[in-house]
């Protein structure tokens, strides 16, 4: 048994102290703070006024497992995302072999079981090998036994491209209707391939740094057909990392015309933007690249009026690592890609809370319950019965984040150095606990 005293609760209004009484993997009572709780042996935890989140969720990773094990594998992904709070993640299909086969989705929930750290779902391929020509087995990824079918009862969290958009029309139409038939979601990277080829945002920052530019409507081209599409079929359709003003405005529309449109978007897009790179030395220049990049001021705050208004639903972190020195090459040779987990709540509380746009418990909502809502699972809140994944989290102590503490294999970030608020101290994953500040377990 846990007992957790004198702590808020993140998802709930108010500056009430609780008594939380952890018990197996549930949340067994949740008093008045100061309550005596006879339970010889049990855990103590001291909240000190610190808050209580739900584990976050994250929709959007690459661990990079099978294929890529040099950048991430399953291990370190999953203590990296112990380490920031989060509990669940779903594993995008562009790994080598790409998620494409039972097989494949099995050996990554064997990898993931073996850690224990947290729940890792994987999401398939729309295609074989991610080639965009024949549909993938769709169904027998499913099927899988697997812990993501045991708790959404779905073999998988759903379906992507992940990394590319599938540009066949009429394939990307097979692919909405069989996850219609199979009840998944399809989730959506939008990017037209006519337009690929750039490194930055396009517009004034490229010309200055001398590179090929990523026009917006590479994604708002995407978005719009895709979103037709999902219309026409009534499909479920989840537009991944928007970073795009038009892009939001279009998910909003569709959203009050009644398609069954959800969106995410990534803690760097409603944070910073393409001036970054300006100031950034071109050795590390690349830290501030990402698919799709950096936008304009104005595309900043359409996401962040995005996320206020509900377009957009859930923040993901698109966690995205390489080697040191693979991001360390010229800015046109770099990957793309940062890591994201370690520092998603706190800039996220900064820039949204802090900020004045969403108050904690519509944060806990969008990295927490709509998240896991959206693929099924019945996690993302914090009350007497539910299971204990939970975040203990201090968003009053300033620190500044240092990617040498990160457990992921990846360490570049265009945060590094930021001065924030928002420290996941200790997570808890069905009541065990997977990361503690204070004696270092992962």
């Amino acid at each position: 048994m846990i007992i957790i005293e004198e702590i808020n609760i993140a998802d709930r209004e108010g500056d009430e102290l609780f008594t939380v009484v952890v018990e197996g993997d549930v949340i067994r009572k949740i008093l008045p703070s100061g309550t005596s709780v006879e339970a010889p042996g049990a855990r103590v935890i001291d909240g000190g006024g610190l808050y209580l989140a739900p584990g976050f969720v994250d929709l959007h990773v690459h661990f990079r497992d099978p294929g890529f094990i040099c950048k991430e594998d399953i291990m370190s992904g999953s203590r990296a995302a112990a380490h920031g709070g989060y509990t669940t993640v779903c594993c995008m299909p562009n790994t080598s072999p790409a998620i494409d086969s039972p097989d494949i989705v099995r050996y990554i929930d064997e990898r993931a079981a073996s850690t224990g750290i947290v729940n890792v779902f994987a999401v398939g391929a729309l295609t074989n090998g991610q080639n965009g020509a024949v549909l993938s087995d769709m169904e027998g990824m499913d099927m899988a036994r697997t812990l993501c079918r045991e708790l959404t009862g779905h073999g998988i969290a759903g379906v992507s491209e992940d990394g590319m958009s599938l540009m066949d029309e009429g394939l990307m139409r097979e692919a909405l209707h069989l996850a219609k038939r199979l009840g998944l979601v399809l989730m959506d990277h939008a990017e037209d391939k006519a337009l690929m080829g750039g490194c930055v945002n396009e517009g004034p920052v490229s010309k200055a740094l001398g590179v090929r530019g990523l026009p917006a409507r590479a994604e708002t081209n995407m978005v719009e057909r895709d979103i037709r599409l999902a219309s026409d079929i009534g499909a479920r359709l989840h537009i991944q990392h928007v970073s795009a003003a038009g892009s939001v405005e279009l998910i909003r529309a569709a959203k009050a015309d009644g398609v069954p449109v959800t969106a995410e978007t990534a803690p760097h897009y409603f944070a910073l933007t393409e001036g970054i790179l300006s100031t950034l030395p071109s050795e590390v220049r690349a830290s501030a690249k990402m698919n799709p990049p950096l936008r304009t001021e104005r595309d900043r705050l359409e996401v962040i009026n995005g996320l206020a208004d509900g377009t957009i639903d859930v923040i993901a972190t698109d966690h995205a690592p390489h080697e040191v020195e693979m991001k360390s090459r010229p800015l046109e040779k770099a990957p793309f890609g940062i890591v994201g987990l370690e520092t998603a709540f706190a800039v996220s509380y900064n820039e949204l809370v802090l900020g004045g746009v969403l108050t904690l418990p519509q944060l806990m909502d969008k990295m927490s319950s709509a998240p896991a809502r959206l693929i099924g699972l019945d996690r993302g809140m914090i009350c007497e019965g539910a299971v204990a994944d939970l975040a203990v989290i201090d968003i009053d102590t300033p620190y500044t984040i240092d990617s040498a503490t990160f457990l992921s294999r990846g360490k570049i970030t265009p945060f590094d150095g930021h001065e924030v608020c928002g420290r996941p101290l200790l997570t808890m994953r069905c009541g065990v606990i997977t990361y503690d500040a204070v004696s270092g377990i992962v």
